[in-house]
């Protein structure tokens, strides 16, 4: 699944492509809502918020896109762009030079942008770990109210913080050797906002980071930097997807556990990441 940052450099590569030009065609495969009345409008803004991608255009409409688990988004200049299979688009946006193709993706939807704040996708957000406005103290209180709440099942609340999924989550708490099967109210205020800004300051690393390209955000997981002191050899990614083998830091078998409703993995390892019960 695209996670916080892969949505953020979305929105950073189609900022200086998209912003200032006029929509030529706007096509929503599953959506029933007309789109001819925004045909000239002017392309305001592009931004992501946590895992949402969105559109703004001066006509007064958004155009709001949620990947969740397979989705995609390709830009191509028009002259060249190739056939796009209308049945694994989702929704298909054109300018005179650029044609952005989203695939695979359950919600592309257009709704007014002063609807945004009252919406049910963005109403209960929580703070996003990339906006420039972060407010860690009201995300770590969020945390803290999930006492109960498993701490990877926390993290992943986007009401909570947003951004943060399945890879995330697992390489964080290995980075920081926090339990992510143990509640939250058996962690301290210092490591969880500890993990917090380490989020934000890998996440923010990977969107904006001096030795960051964006041929294709989603093309290689290997893109994803979230080892803390790589060494010679070693894969970028500390535990995610490494079940049954060895950790990097002690040799021990690296495991995965599903959690909560969803049964998300988590990929841990369980003799640098000790169980901790209530304290």
């Amino acid at each position: 699944m695209p996670e916080g940052d892969s949505l953020h450099r979305v929105a950073q590569m189609l900022h200086p492509k998209l912003v200032g030009q006029r929509l030529a065609s706007l096509v929503l495969v599953r959506s029933q809502a007309r789109t001819e009345g925004l045909i000239g409008s002017e392309i305001r803004s592009v931004e992501a918020r946590g895992k949402n991608l969105l559109v703004h255009f001066a006509a007064g409409w958004s155009l709001h896109v949620h990947l969740k688990m397979n989705g995609r988004v390709r830009i191509y200049p028009k002259a060249t762009a190739p056939r796009v299979p209308m049945n694994a688009t989702s929704a298909l946006l054109e300018t005179q030079a650029q044609r952005v193709v989203v695939y695979a993706a359950p919600i592309a939807r257009l709704l007014r942008t002063r609807d945004l704040v009252g919406d049910f996708h963005f109403r209960d957000l929580g703070p996003d770990l990339l906006a420039t406005s972060f407010d860690l103290t009201e995300a770590c209180t969020r945390l803290k109210i999930r006492k109960a709440r498993p701490l990877g099942e926390a993290i992943m609340d986007q009401s909570v913080v947003a951004g943060i999924g399945n890879v995330w989550k697992s390489e964080l708490c290995f980075s920081l050797r926090l339990d992510p099967f143990a509640p939250v109210e058996s962690h301290t205020y210092e490591e969880l906002s500890g993990l917090l800004s380490l989020a934000r300051t890998q996440m923010f690393d990977n969107v904006y980071g001096p030795k960051r390209t964006i041929p294709d955000p989603f093309e290689g997981r290997g893109e994803r930097k979230a080892r803390l002191d790589r060494r010679q050899g070693e894969h970028v990614l500390s535990v995610y997807e490494r079940e049954g083998k060895a950790c990097y830091d002690c040799g021990s078998t690296i495991e995965m556990r599903r959690q909560g409703e969803q049964q998300r993995s988590t990929y841990y390892c369980p003799e640098c990441q000790p169980r901790r019960g209530p304290t």
